[in-house]
């Protein structure tokens, strides 16, 4: 994982526990899409909040008079953590990172299952049943296809994979054959 998702990471965790307390989590997720649309939506707007050429109290004051009383307060004290930290840059990572934070809170797990052609319907659903008795959780099955892996699937749940496409178990079987090679006088 990069640096700045690390750090995205910690950011979004640390609101999410401010947000439990405060029993607002769905309503910080709300505050944080709307601003994420209108920081994107307006690309001037987040060009000011991350230049260093524009002083932070600046910076702060517009935020502040633009936030009050339209935003909950942990969303606002959160955004203006990103300002003093020279953090605006991961405002957008921050709020998957909470989103993500959210649904795992809530039981719920994006899975992507990717594979060489497309799944059936019947081979979805199983796979889909297969994945929630091994988890425990309720998942969201993404599917795509790559036509590359030749045969068989992967799965990504969160940060694991299971490989079991014919590229993934070739280049498996090379790196043993690698290894036994490398151990033989």
């Amino acid at each position: 994982m990069r640096q700045a998702d690390l750090a995205a990471e910690r950011y979004a965790r640390a609101l999410f526990m401010v947000a439990e307390r405060r029993g607002e989590i769905f309503e910080v997720l709300e505050d944080l899409k709307r601003l994420l649309a209108l920081v994107g939506g307006d690309p001037r707007l987040g060009t000011y909040l991350r230049s260093p050429l524009v002083p932070l109290e600046r910076k702060r004051a517009l935020l502040k008079s633009a936030l009050a009383s339209r935003a909950l307060v942990p969303v606002a004290s959160f955004m203006d953590l990103l300002l003093r930290k020279k953090r605006m840059g991961l405002f957008a990572a921050a709020v998957d990172e909470y989103e993500k934070q959210v649904r795992t809170w809530q039981g719920l797990q994006e899975a992507e299952a990717v594979s060489a052609v497309p799944l059936t319907e019947d081979e979805s659903k199983r796979l889909h049943a297969r994945l929630e008795r091994m988890t425990g959780l309720t998942i969201e099955l993404k599917t795509r296809v790559d036509p590359a892996l030749v045969g068989g699937l992967y799965v990504r749940i969160g940060d694991r994979v299971l490989d079991r496409s014919v590229k993934g178990l070739l280049q498996s079987l090379q790196d043993r054959l690698f290894e036994v090679s490398l151990q033989t006088p």
